[in-house]
């Protein structure tokens, strides 16, 4: 018996007219946390606040397309620097007042023993290779299918190894978005957390206010958020397709 119904293909939709279930995060004033949702929607696991509208201009394109994640070392000696990130996020790992002495101690003596699972695995991790081959081709195919916010850019920022999210804010601006371009914070967390995806998006409101100011020169950076998307049909029908090839494999009896 199948798992699911057939899926069916998704509809043409251009990222400037986001369904109205796709939930959103609206920056704040700086002196109060960067992002926040609706009052009536802090409860609930998954929210669909207003869609983000776009000026005219960035409208049309070009759109940069962010992919966030975690990250991981691609070398051994990026190990401790990963680590040591790693353990100095408070909204990873708090640890109070004591995080700025107890983050690096962590972060040294666990370097060792994860050195040697990385070079189990042949060095590194594939995440920055499968991130930035993702995020190309997902351009590749909205150029195809929405052609109205043509053309797409492909950006990752990881939290905590190379390509930092200053490192790629520092792209887009020499790109030419901060004059008002269009970049869309995709999150690779199909669910939503204050320990990853929160932690993330912090992380860019930072670089943000840091590269470009509470009032940036020429209109800045306009972002868009899709901070989860657990129950997408494309998420399910991709795990029910793995649970059924695996059930496939046991004798009927």
């Amino acid at each position: 018996m199948a798992l699911r119904a057939p899926l069916n293909r998704l509809p043409k939709q251009t990222l400037s007219s986001l369904p109205s279930s796709t939930p959103v995060l609206l920056p704040r004033t700086p002196n109060s946390s960067p992002w926040h949702y609706p009052p009536s929607a802090r409860s609930l696991a998954t929210v669909a606040p207003p869609p983000v509208t776009q000026s005219s201009t960035s409208r049309h394109g070009p759109t940069a397309l962010v992919f966030m994640n975690m990250g991981g070392p691609a070398t051994l000696p990026e190990v401790g620097p990963f680590l040591s990130r790693l353990f100095a996020d408070a909204d990873l790992i708090p640890l109070g007042r004591l995080q700025p002495y107890l983050g690096p101690l962590i972060s040294r003596r666990r370097t060792p023993k994860i050195q040697l699972q990385y070079a189990a695995i042949g060095g590194g991790s594939p995440i920055r290779k499968w991130s930035e081959y993702q995020s190309e081709e997902m351009c590749k195919l909205l150029d195809e299918r929405c052609p109205e916010s043509a053309p797409h850019k492909p950006y990752v920022a990881f939290r905590y190894a190379d390509p930092l999210t200053e490192e790629m804010y520092a792209r887009l601006l020499e790109d030419g978005f901060g004059k008002q371009g269009r970049a869309v914070a995709f999150t690779q967390y199909p669910q939503y957390s204050c320990s990853t995806t929160g932690s993330s998006l912090n992380e860019l409101w930072k670089w943000r206010m840091r590269l470009e100011g509470k009032e940036p020169e020429g209109g800045g950076v306009k972002w868009s958020v899709i901070d989860r998307w657990p129950t997408h049909p494309g998420l399910v029908e991709a795990f029910a397709q793995n649970i059924e090839t695996q059930l496939a494999t046991y004798p009927e009896e």
